[in-house]
This record gives structure tokens, sequence and C-alpha cells, in this order.
């Protein structure tokens, strides 16, 4: 890696042909309308220590602190410099909050925005724009007409972000999540983060349909949504935990994974065996010989016994 001098700004071959002023580190902040917060990588890193900063950052000052200004875009590159040594960064200053987002979005075009990013980005045009009319629809079709999204994509989008925050990082593409989240959602389902991402479509029917449920309810349902494999299935499940509230979750989520035959299963709870090493071993070694998993060995133990147990009830009705 090429090394970086004292002050890289102050060498003029490391920065753009044009920005509109150097600012110091720490008057830039993370902009709340930025949609990434994606860690830069070593090439990222490696790029601006050896080859400068080719591309000014988007930035726009705060309204109510002086000498603040929020960086809508080059989040990255501002945390590489940082870490590189620099003390200024080149900026290009947008007074008006529309006018910095609008040209984040034409940074996007020269690298893919993921969904969740998009959402974000479409939210905060939502929440800068004037208007009239609370009517999410007219409120999409304003965005939209900014955007190179549809007013139904923008819809959806602006819906699914309006649940908590701890759904939000089931979605694929979602953000990480801290420890604090993953833990709520572990409340509700043990194994979640097991499981594949919650689904937009999904996720997009139960914003839809968060009136009226807690909180609780809600993040409980998206953490269950997220076994199911399927759009179709996904939905289904939604569409029964809502307008059944007062309906365990996972016994809406056997209906729907065991349809028109779901009173015809018997659920087995989980126990716990105690066994000796050796009773273990002999169990693990009579699945491999048989090459079947151990929960179709216990299914076909109690069907076995209630098979027998109908059997001896059938011939004492008999007898009688």
């Amino acid at each position: 890696m090429s090394q970086a001098p004292s002050n890289p700004a102050t060498n003029h071959d490391l920065l753009p042909d044009t920005y509109d002023e150097l600012l110091p580190v720490g008057q830039l902040v993370h902009g709340e309308h930025n949609p990434r917060r994606v860690r830069p990588s070593e090439t990222l890193k490696q790029s601006i220590a050896g080859f400068g900063i080719n591309k000014p950052l988007i930035v726009r000052p705060d309204p109510n602190e002086n000498d603040v200004y929020h960086i809508t875009d080059g989040w990255q590159r501002y945390q590489a410099a940082v870490s590189c040594g620099w003390e200024q960064l080149p900026v290009r200053i947008y007074e008006d909050t529309l006018d910095a987002l609008e040209a984040t979005e034409m940074e996007s075009i020269v690298r893919e925005w993921s969904t969740y990013q998009w959402a974000q980005y479409c939210r905060s045009l939502a929440d800068e724009i004037e208007t009239d009319t609370q009517s999410k629809a007219e409120r999409a079709r304003q965005v939209a007409a900014r955007t190179s999204r549809e007013a139904d994509t923008v819809r959806r989008y602006i819906d699914v972000l309006s649940l908590p925050d701890e759904v939000h990082v089931l979605l694929s593409d979602g953000p990480e999540g801290d420890e604090q989240q993953w833990s709520a959602l572990k409340n509700f389902n043990a194994d979640v983060r097991q499981y594949g991402d919650l689904q937009w479509q999904v996720a997009d029917r139960l914003a839809r349909n968060q009136s009226g449920l807690s909180e609780q309810r809600v993040i409980e349902i998206a953490a269950t949504a997220v076994e199911f494999q399927t759009a179709e299935q996904g939905i289904e499940f939604v569409d029964l935990a809502v307008t059944n509230p007062e309906m365990r979750v996972d016994v809406l989520h056997r209906k729907v994974l065991f349809g028109k035959d779901y009173e015809q299963y018997l659920v087995i709870p989980r126990v716990s065996v105690k066994l000796s090493t050796a009773e273990k071993r002999a169990i693990m070694d009579h699945c491999h010989e048989h090459c079947k998993p151990l929960s179709e060995i216990v299914s076909e133990s109690v069907t076995s016994l209630a098979n027998e147990i109908t059997d001896d009830d059938t011939e004492s009705d008999a007898n009688e």
C-alpha cells in the first residue's frame, strides 16, 4: 500500500477535479437520509491511500447546528479516508435536502443499490416532500416522479419500513441487526437465524395489515414467517395471524404447513431423553444403517403406537 502523507488533502493530485470545499472530518456525520451504512472494503482503503478520492462526498448542512454537515453519499469513502489519515475531505454541498437526495440517486446509477437501500432512500424523499395530502398513494406518486421507481414499488417500500426495526433485520438485504434486536426475535423463534430471509411480498402484506396489532405481535408474526419457503405460504400465514390475533402463531404455522389435513397431524413436542453414551451411539448407528433421520423413526414409532392402541380399543369394543 502506498504511504499516505500526514494530511493527504494538501496534495492536489489526490483530490477530485471539482468540489465545493475541503471540510474537516470532525464536521462530517452520517446523514439520517443516507441509505448506506456499509463499512469500507480493504480495496477501497488501499485505493484512497494510494490514489486519493476521485469523487467529492455529497453533504448538506445541519439545519440546527453550525459547521455540521450530513453525508448523504460517500460514507464508505469517509470511513476509508479517515482510516488513512485524512483530516479534511472534498465535498459538494447542497443546501436543500431534496437536492442532496436527488444527487445521491444520480450517484447510485453507477453502483446499484440494494432493495433495502432503495426503500430507505424513497422513505427519506417521502419525509422531505411537502404535500397538502396525507394520502400514501399520492405521496408515493410524488416520490416516484422524482425517481426511477414505480409508484406501487415506492408505496411498498414505505409500508415495509413502517414495520418495527427488529423486522428490518429479517428482510433480504436488510441491515445486519444488533444483538438486542436478534434477542428480541429469538424470544418468538429461537431458531430465527437459521432460516432464510423474510420475503418483501410477505413483509408488505404484514405492513399493510399491522394496524390494530401490538408491536410484539407484529414481530412475532415476522419471526415465524421466515420459516416458509414460498411467498404464497408466508402471505397465507400472515393473513391468518392478522385475522386471528388471539391464536398462537405456532398453531397457525401448522395450519398453513399441513393445509386441509391439519387435523390429521399430531405435533410431538420437543423433549430431552436421558440416555447413556452407548444408547445414544446405538440410536445414531440405527439411523445410519436404515438411512432415516431420527424424526422419521420417532414418527413411525408414534404411528405404530397409535395403530396398536386403536386396534386394542376396537377389539375391546367387539368383546363388549
